[in-house]
């Protein structure tokens, strides 16, 4: 998939300058060599680079694959249920400005939640416990309603682990978690406001993703595959359905290829996957992820339990659409991860990692 014609943000003109070399790539590139030259970005993508890398891996995968007669049994059992609706309960809705900035700290922090001895969790507004992503989304919601001032670029650019600690806990990956917020706080100066920088997405999900993944490294979800690299982009892919359900699909949240979204590769929906049987394991994969024993992030296991889940995802929508159920991805993605939040009989895997 080479590239023809790259956009490139010179920071000391302020500008985009076009560069068109005859580059033998694959993917993307980043000239680090230059303080000058620092971001460069694709100029289109027309087809989602996840659909395409799942599709790949899964045609030489070892430890994984789907069971279609399975799938169909899914498809049967989603086609009459509704898409949950965006859960407002959790999630932070104000003026626009910090909406978005809420937003962009939100997906940025939005990983790997299962480490420890005890479940990381907030106390929700009806006085019960919230885990996970909710919990993430609600404890953040508290901080913009209290301290809209946490948001500030200044504030994030120079947020610490102590400075986070006072708003989420002891939430696991809490370094990690600091870096990217402070990538997200240098992203709102060098922007001027969050506004602007959605605003340069233009309405398409395909460029915001461009726009997260040139901007933000921790979003830069990718990994090597048998010398090929591979694209997931969870919470780029992921931000852009937030944008979406915040807004109520108006204003910047008004997004016109939502199709172009693919699953967003986790460890709920392969748990649920495997649960119901559509993912089939290899014996020594499935008694690992028993065992829970860590699955290394971006090694072969790991890269084709989200490659599976993503291709899972794509026929589901392909049978759906033939019991006259036409549905997104992401659609389809929020009903299985709200199904995944149940009691399941086997474990979700293992694997620390920023992506998810």
């Amino acid at each position: 998939m080479p590239w023809d014609e790259y956009k490139i943000w010179d920071y000391s003109a302020g500008r985009v300058r076009m560069w068109s070399p005859r580059l033998e790539m694959r993917h993307r590139l980043y000239l680090r060599a230059s303080a000058r030259y620092a971001v460069v970005v694709r100029k289109a993508m027309t087809s989602n680079p996840v659909r395409e890398s799942a599709a790949w891996v899964m045609r030489r995968a070892r430890y994984v694959r789907l069971d279609d007669g399975e799938l169909h049994a899914v498809a049967r059992e989603l086609a009459d249920q509704p898409v949950p609706a965006w859960e407002g309960r959790y999630h932070f809705r104000g003026e626009e400005e910090l909406t978005l900035r809420y937003l962009l700290v939100l997906d940025a922090l939005n990983f790997c939640f299962w480490p420890g001895k005890e479940r990381w969790s907030v106390t929700g507004p009806d006085g019960g416990r919230l885990t996970g992503y909710f919990a993430l989304a609600y404890a953040l919601r508290r901080a913009a309603e209290d301290s809209p001032e946490f948001f500030s670029p200044e504030h994030l650019s120079s947020l610490d682990e102590a400075g986070l600690r006072e708003v989420l806990g002891d939430i696991p990956l809490l370094r990690a978690r600091a870096r990217a917020a402070r990538e997200v706080g240098r992203l709102l100066s060098r922007f001027g406001s969050a506004r602007e920088f959605f605003r340069q997405a233009r309405g398409s999900c395909a460029r915001l993703v461009e726009l997260l993944t040139a901007h933000l490294p921790s979003f830069q979800d990718a990994a090597m595959y048998r010398g090929r690299e591979v694209f997931f982009h969870k919470r780029a892919q992921i931000l852009c359905a937030d944008l979406f359900g915040t807004f109520g699909g108006r204003g910047l949240g008004e997004l016109r290829d939502l199709g172009w979204l693919t699953a967003f590769a986790d460890y709920k929906l392969p748990q649920l996957l495997r649960a119901v049987g559509a993912l089939a394991l290899a014996p020594e994969l499935a008694a690992r992820i028993d065992r829970r024993e860590l699955l290394p992030s971006g090694g072969p296991e790991e890269v084709e339990l989200r490659a599976a889940t993503v291709q899972a995802v794509e026929r589901l929508v392909e049978l759906l659409a033939k019991r006259g159920r036409p549905l997104r991805a992401f659609e389809v993605d929020w009903m299985l991860w709200h199904l995944a939040q149940e009691e399941l009989p086997c474990p979700h895997h293992c694997t620390l990692t920023i992506f998810y």
